[in-house]
């Protein structure tokens, strides 16, 4: 009976102390469950250290480690949709960063949930190796997107870089082009069935991550713009109570100055209303040119990524 052969897809920036250790805990793992078979998927997303060297060094040694080298940084969820889309003949895929923050010993969890049925298999950390102000970014963060935007089945407590998806994911994926993108969201968006896995994050051994508060702040940008329209609502309703209250505030100063005849100095309350105007029209402004941005963005029909060089893939036959 052939086995079914499941794809650990592995994103790396800049992780070269990372690599040698990564691949031993992996290789331990996967060599403990026999049922199935397993290849490594190394994506380097221009690492400007020894991150691809170290994993070539591997390469060469274990045939069944491949590696996908970026001709630069393209940002982590443009890597991680390079490695799937280099994903070929697998009946399932798991996704795991190169820091060991997330445990491989949950993989054959993962594989046991996607064997009762599962299609998409996410984790969620319920305890955070972060700062107290990540950790409550992040929270209202969820909180907000999940709640305002149309992707019911995401998890509450969002998502980590580690999960696992069924080959009828990883042949969709292909299908979304778009630049400006939170893969989570789009596997979500898909359907299919899915649950949650909880652990404890580990903490980072070598490195830092290259997620940062503005990295944070674009990738909960695209979150919004990408499956919620409340950006959009929020600008029409706080037009029209800014409309309302300009109104109301109109009649209450042509009351107070014909019809009690009472003088009211203008400067204070006139500053204060072009203030509040002005805020609101750059806010607006702003929302506006993020949606606008994205739609010019994706008509230049780029591609998401330019490969470098494929390492322990197939030739490909010139004729």
């Amino acid at each position: 009976m052939l086995k079914k052969n499941i794809s650990i897809v592995i994103p790396c920036f800049n992780e070269e102390n990372n690599i040698k250790n990564t691949y031993i805990e992996l290789k331990k793992i996967i060599n403990s469950i026999k049922k199935y078979q397993f290849d490594l998927l190394f994506i380097d997303d221009g690492s400007t250290d020894s991150t691809f060297t170290n994993i070539k060094k591997i390469a060469k040694k274990d045939r069944k480690i491949k590696c996908v080298k970026l001709s630069r940084n393209f940002g982590s969820h443009i890597s991680i949709s390079a490695g799937f889309e280099h994903v070929k003949n697998s009946h399932a895929a798991i996704l795991i960063t190169a820091d060991l923050q997330e445990p491989p010993e949950i993989i054959l969890k993962l594989i046991e949930k996607w064997e009762s049925g599962i299609e998409i298999v996410w984790t969620v950390r319920k305890h955070r190796k972060q700062s107290l102000l990540s950790k409550t970014f992040s929270k209202i963060f969820y909180s907000l997107f999940i709640k305002y935007s149309i992707l019911k089945k995401y998890p509450k407590d969002g998502s980590s870089a580690f999960w696992l998806v069924d080959k009828k994911i990883i042949s969709n994926l292909n299908k979304f082009k778009e630049t400006n993108r939170m893969l989570n969201g789009i596997i979500s968006w898909m359907g299919f069935k899915q649950d949650v896995i909880f652990y404890n994050q580990k903490k980072r051994i070598h490195g830092k991550s290259s997620y940062n508060f503005f990295s944070l702040l674009k990738l909960a940008i695209d979150s919004f713009v990408s499956f919620s329209s409340f950006p959009i609502r929020i600008i029409t309703y706080v037009g029209l109570s800014l409309s309302l209250f300009s109104f109301i505030y109109s009649i209450i100063l042509i009351f107070e100055k014909f019809i009690y005849g009472i003088n009211i100095p203008g400067y204070t309350s006139l500053m204060v209303i072009i203030l509040i105007l002005g805020g609101v029209q750059l806010m607006t402004l702003g929302i506006l040119g993020e949606y606008i941005w994205r739609g010019v963005d994706e008509s230049r029909n780029r591609p998401l990524y330019i490969v470098s060089e494929l390492v322990n893939f197939p030739k490909k036959n010139k004729n």
